[in-house]
């Protein structure tokens, strides 16, 4: 999930945190435009297949210079020479040589891959043509806290204090005086309330209709479920881009969704691969011609040294600011559903040595296996501690990919030794937090579905139709799991008709509805390439005949 044959979008919410709005301005040679780090420091290396659009025009590696603070950055046929720390508050420059842009709202995307996000792909919205200001941020600054000591304007309902600009230790010591004041922590936004249908139905987002079903109960009505849409198929189903938090809780609305998925960004070494041309790919945007695979052969790491040497997130600076951003906005009635993606614990340390390094190093170096296991396992952990924290939290979803079609990707005996066990201790968080635990792995999980349940799990996505005959699934594991999915990726969404979909969703509602326990959603996630209106036909579908009592000849 998230990781396999295409480049991850990363959501708006968290490119929005990383890029500095109002710096996209034309230069005496082009334009440019800078990304801020504002969440927490970050390693890269091995960045490369680096890829820059504005407006849909894509620029090429040879036009396109980089500059981390005051340092350059050799950038070498679409490659970046060497590792640099992207420390807090410090900014990556990109210049473009070539025309200026015209003045007005622009489309900025930038996709990459490193050793330690893998592939990614981010989009935001920015516009040239504001007039030019002197910025003395250090004045701004030193005038903004004497106005906010006048009028005794500092605590809960103030604005955090920050300096604009490269300031990164005194940004830092801010940062603790805005925790020990409880700066901004009572500003509050106006919550969303959208109007509207979908298949008929009066839009509701009602986190309890879900956690109905997770209790493998009757709700009003079968609930949609997704973790991850690409951001192009949100962008067509609102009809405009999505380039605020407010659009993206309002996508999830219009959706029909009763939870909005919030990642907790954490991310271990892996190597990806990208190639294009792949024209029986149908998909939306510029690069629809491009993938981007976790390799399986090599990774990062191969010894205890690596693991040791390797610059690993602390658990305790992973940014879940953006938690509280939604929550403010969030109807009612709607829940978060934090993400824990992604491949968690397994898909972490096995994609960090690559599938059949990891599978030797099982047997020739276990010191290796044992090291990442325990790092990446208590590293989860620590997060998830926190994440039961935060406000408007419904439910928790981990995704760690465990098996293929034909059976699990290694021996369950090394599940229950190595991955089970750190499922436990998550599972045992969440549950003592009164939170329902949601797992999502591809393949068959047959061998593993009594382990599963042990470890807390409460509901699996997406069962998938190549691996697991769903009916069979619910007949025989519905006392245990709530289940969602599986609506076909392989052919109905993705190159069917409406009319396919539309018949697939009335027999799996027919089929699986009747008792609750389970949750209409594609069979895996809903990546670019499914086509626009066979996903509308899919949430429609559900919408129209997913009431209960289900009604369906």
């Amino acid at each position: 999930m998230m990781t396999g044959d295409t480049m991850v979008y990363i959501p708006t919410i968290l490119s929005n945190k990383v890029y500095e709005h109002g710096s996209l301005k034309n230069t005496a040679h082009g334009f440019e435009f800078c990304f801020a780090n504002n969440i927490t420091p970050l390693s890269i290396s091995g960045m490369r297949d680096i890829k820059i659009e504005v407006d849909g025009v894509r620029y090429p590696t040879d036009v396109i210079s980089l500059k981390l603070g005051n340092k350059p950055i050799s950038l070498e046929g679409g490659q970046v020479q060497g590792a640099y720390t992207f420390a807090k508050s410090e900014k990556l420059l990109i210049a473009v040589r070539g025309a200026q842009l015209a003045d007005g709202n622009h489309s900025v995307r930038i996709s990459f891959i490193t050793n330690e996000y893998g592939g990614a792909t981010m989009k935001v919205a920015d516009i040239t043509g504001k007039p030019a200001q002197v910025d003395f941020p250090l004045i701004r600054f030193v005038i903004d806290v004497v106005r906010r000591v006048a009028g005794g304007d500092i605590g809960p309902k103030s604005q955090p204090l920050h300096i604009q600009g490269n300031f990164p230790i005194l940004n830092s010591i801010l940062d603790k005086v805005n925790e020990a004041t409880g700066a901004g922590t009572q500003i509050h936004k106006k919550r969303l309330c959208i109007e509207g249908e979908l298949g008929g139905v009066p839009l509701d987002p009602d986190f309890s209709r879900l956690a109905t079903c997770i209790r493998r109960e009757e709700a009003d009505r079968v609930p949609m479920f997704e973790p991850d849409i690409a951001v192009p198929i949100q962008e067509w189903f609102l009809g405009r881009p999505i380039n605020t938090a407010e659009d993206e809780v309002e996508f999830y609305i219009r959706a029909g969704y009763d939870v909005v998925p919030v990642v907790a960004p954490f991310f271990a070494p892996r190597l990806m691969r990208h190639a294009s041309g792949a024209d029986e790919i149908e998909s939306m945007g510029a690069d629809d011609n491009e993938r981007a695979w976790l390799t399986e052969s090599e990774g990062i790491i191969e010894t205890v040294k690596d693991v040791e040497n390797f610059p690993w997130p602390d658990p305790e600076q992973v940014d879940l600011s953006s938690f509280a951003e939604i929550a403010e906005i969030l109807p009612p009635k709607m829940k978060i559903m934090g993400a824990l993606v992604p491949g968690t614990i397994f898909g972490n340390v096995s994609q960090s040595m690559g599938l059949e390094k990891f599978s030797y190093a099982l047997y020739d170096t276990p010191a290796v296996v044992e090291a990442l296991f325990e790092i990446v396992g208590s590293s989860f952990e620590r997060i998830v501690k926190r994440l039961v924290k935060m406000p408007e939290l419904g439910c928790v979803l981990m995704a760690d990919d465990l098996g293929h079609t034909g059976g699990p990707l290694v021996s369950p005996a090394i599940y229950r030794k190595f991955v089970f066990p750190w499922y436990k201790k998550i599972g045992e968080i969440l549950h003592g937090a009164g939170l329902p635990f949601i797992y999502h792995s591809d393949g068959t999980l047959l061998p593993v579905m009594n382990d599963l349940a042990d470890c807390g799990i409460n509901a699996i996505h997406p069962i998938e139709p190549q691996a697991m005959d769903i009916v069979e699934v619910k007949k025989n594991h519905g006392d245990k799991f709530c289940i969602f999915g599986n609506i076909d990726l392989e052919y109905t969404l993705t190159r069917g008709s409406v009319a396919d979909v539309e018949a697939l969703v009335k027999k799996r509602i027919r089929e699986l509805g009747p008792g609750g326990g389970w949750g209409l959603s594609a069979s895996n996630s809903v990546p670019d390439y499914v086509i626009p209106a066979n996903y509308r036909a899919m949430l429609e579908t559900g919408m129209k005949y997913g009431k209960y009592p289900i009604a369906i000849s």
